[in-house]
């Protein structure tokens, strides 16, 4: 939340040198420079918010890292809450953006059947908050939904890079145990498109039903050889796992996005291109990677975040 507090006519002229001061430094980059002009002349304070797992609180924070260093006047809400809490938050304006998922606001705003192709998931929910007065950024290539992971053994022995090489080895009956959860077998869109979309069945007595976070320890402990994952949880990097290309789009598309409202995005022009050159860097490869830094290597969220805008030249 904003604080202004009146101290008097002492504390004005204060603030106004204060503003002058940093105003005016030089040696600014070009984008350095239209921030901090932009800032000069009353613009809104940008609220960055987020929700509350790890990715999130990663991609919220390198956000306000950025925009920070960029010179454009920022507060911190990283952490905010989930869908239910941050979604009303940026539609009342108390935060002015966050990173979210294409399909998550697909599926669970709009009430739409899930999308498995990038750009209709974007168009539908970039023309849907259009009307909101909320404005989509260009997405990322990361992609947070489901998918088919195996243990690196097994990747080397049947030479596994996509999904359909899996499915080769399992049409000739070769012994791949699968573990997922009994939830995603029985939904429609669960095994049932899976095996639809790839053209085969998965036999059975393969199969293996577990809580939706144990798949990844009975991969470790060899109780299984394949199993659904999340494609950027970072057990998989941190367990030696392979994630296999999702080569005939079976699971919908989850891509995320910063969302401004409209007034910051007409308010700062530059924004979404400067926004821009950040996204273009997340894949899944790299955020699992930067999750995994703080889940399993005990980072704290604001270090990894300034050392990957450090190294990616966003900031110095």
């Amino acid at each position: 939340m904003k604080r202004f507090f009146k101290y008097g006519l002492a504390a004005v002229l204060v603030l106004a040198l204060m503003v002058s001061i940093f105003g005016c430094s030089g040696g600014q980059s070009g984008d350095n420079k239209d921030a901090k002009t932009s800032a000069g002349q009353n613009k809104p304070t940008i609220v960055i918010g987020s929700k509350t797992f790890t990715e999130a609180l990663l991609l919220g924070t390198m956000t306000y890292q950025y925009l920070q260093h960029l010179g454009y006047p920022v507060e911190n809400k990283v952490g905010l809450g989930e869908l239910a809490v941050i979604r009303p938050a940026l539609e009342s304006g108390q935060i002015s953006g966050y990173w979210e998922y294409t399909g998550t606001v697909l599926i669970n705003v709009m009430k739409h059947e899930p999308s498995f192709d990038e750009e209709e998931c974007y168009r539908l929910v970039k023309e849907w908050d259009e009307k909101n007065g909320l404005i989509w950024l260009d997405y990322a290539p990361l992609n947070d939904t489901y998918g088919i992971m195996v243990r690196k053994d097994i990747a080397e022995k049947y030479n596994l890079k996509k999904t359909s090489d899996l499915i080769e080895q399992i049409k000739k009956g070769e012994p791949i145990r699968f573990v997922s959860t009994q939830e995603y077998n029985e939904r429609p869109d669960g095994l049932a498109h899976f095996e639809k979309v790839y053209d085969f069945k998965y036999p059975k007595k393969y199969l293996i039903n577990a809580a939706l976070n144990v798949g990844y320890e009975a991969l470790k402990s060899k109780q299984a050889e394949a199993g659904l994952a999340f494609t950027t949880d970072a057990r998989v990097k941190a367990y030696g796992l392979v994630m296999l290309e999702d080569d005939k789009k079976a699971f919908p598309v989850y891509n995320a996005a910063p969302v401004f409202r409209k007034e910051i995005i007409d308010a700062y022009p530059q924004l979404p291109e400067q926004m821009k050159k950040l996204s273009s860097l997340l894949d899944d490869e790299t955020i699992m990677e930067l999750n995994k830094q703080v889940d399993v290597d005990k980072k704290s969220v604001d270090e990894v975040s300034r050392e990957f805008l450090k190294k990616s030249g966003l900031i110095s």
